[in-house]
């Protein structure tokens, strides 16, 4: 590199990065657009493969995005639609149901303080240690204070990530290109390729995640209907979406039913099936599902996705998790991609 093109690459390779930081900026950092933002990229990245299949048939860009949008809301409107409502009753039947199971577990806790006083002399209040019917009455005011504004803002979503994911899926090519421009020349063929591969892994990964959560959470309901278990619906899209969340998140969706059925008068013998249940999908999940859509994907050894779940959730709790895989693939990729640079 010559004496003159050293002080053109300082200066591209600065605006470079003012660019970058500007887009971040304007992109993520007002708390009103950053969830819009993130679902926006987030479902572009999953449904951009999909339009470029459709150009290798000869398919106009934006004739294969109005087909694909045509095809996606028939599906939302037929399927999603009538699986909101039914999550909707489910959910209501739940809340109201509360009063009646706070009722059920200090009748159970009673009777464990009263075993406790018969058999080893032990007298003790848990009903009043655990708080359990202020703990259940907090979940109800919870839910109905905060449950509209949720469903509000994911209604908001729902309007605005279609229009800028339509625009972005349009033009976002044009505006790829436009970015890579501005890296410089030494750089740009290693930072296309880098760039390149970690779209592709991260929409190859999502999509996976998102196939694995939807049969996790078909299984899921198949089994609780099978039981005859009330609020099959409801669980099943419990352990579908916690099961976004690695290792932690299949416990954490077994966790809701299971309680429930161990406290409640009225489905206590449900308790024993469901682990039974829930320990099969499991294990289909972590053993069939997991290995064949996700694990082959990111290519990562299992220790390397334990410690990366690990240093994800010490730095940043469940969210960390969520991110823990997909930002360990991308520095897989940046890694290999430098690797002969570095050490050439």
């Amino acid at each position: 590199m010559t004496s003159e093109s050293r002080p053109r690459e300082k200066l591209q390779t600065t605006f470079l990065f003012a660019i970058t930081a500007f887009l971040l900026l304007v992109l993520l950092y007002p708390p009103s657009i950053r969830a819009v933002t993130l679902l926006t990229l987030l479902n572009v990245l999953i449904l951009n493969p999909v339009i470029q299949f459709l150009e290798t048939k000869k398919i106009p860009r934006l004739l294969g995005i109005l087909l694909l949008y045509a095809f996606l809301s028939i599906f939302f409107l037929f399927g999603v639609t009538r699986l909101i409502q039914v999550i909707s009753l489910q959910w209501s039947g739940f809340i109201d149901s509360l009063p009646a199971l706070s009722d059920s577990v200090l009748n159970k806790v009673g009777e464990i303080e009263a075993r406790l006083k018969e058999h080893l002399g032990i007298e003790v209040n848990l009903g009043s240690y655990l708080s359990i019917n202020q703990w259940l009455t907090q979940i109800r005011s919870w839910a109905l204070t905060h449950i509209p504004a949720i469903l509000g803002n994911l209604a908001s979503a729902a309007l605005l990530v279609p229009v800028f994911s339509f625009f972005l899926l349009k033009d976002g090519d044009t505006f790829m290109r436009l970015y890579l421009q501005l890296i410089p020349k030494r750089f740009s063929r290693t930072a296309t390729s880098v760039i390149r591969k970690i779209t592709t892994a991260l929409g190859t990964f999502l999509r996976a995640k998102l196939l694995e959560a939807a049969l996790f959470g078909l299984m899921t309901y198949l089994g609780m209907i099978v039981l005859k278990a009330p609020y099959p619906g409801l669980f099943a899209l419990i352990g579908g979406l916690l099961n976004f969340i690695p290792y932690l998140g299949p416990i954490l969706g077994a966790a809701p039913p299971l309680l429930i059925f161990a406290f409640s008068s009225t489905h206590q013998h449900l308790f024993w099936p469901a682990v039974i249940l829930l320990l099969i999908v499991n294990l289909i999940d972590n053993f069939l599902i997991f290995p064949v859509f996700v694990a082959k994907i990111v290519n990562l050894t299992p220790l390397t996705l334990l410690l990366s779940v690990a240093v994800g959730q010490e730095i940043y709790g469940v969210a960390g998790m969520l991110v823990a895989v997909p930002l360990a693939s991308i520095f897989k990729i940046i890694y290999l991609e430098i690797q002969p640079i570095l050490y050439k």
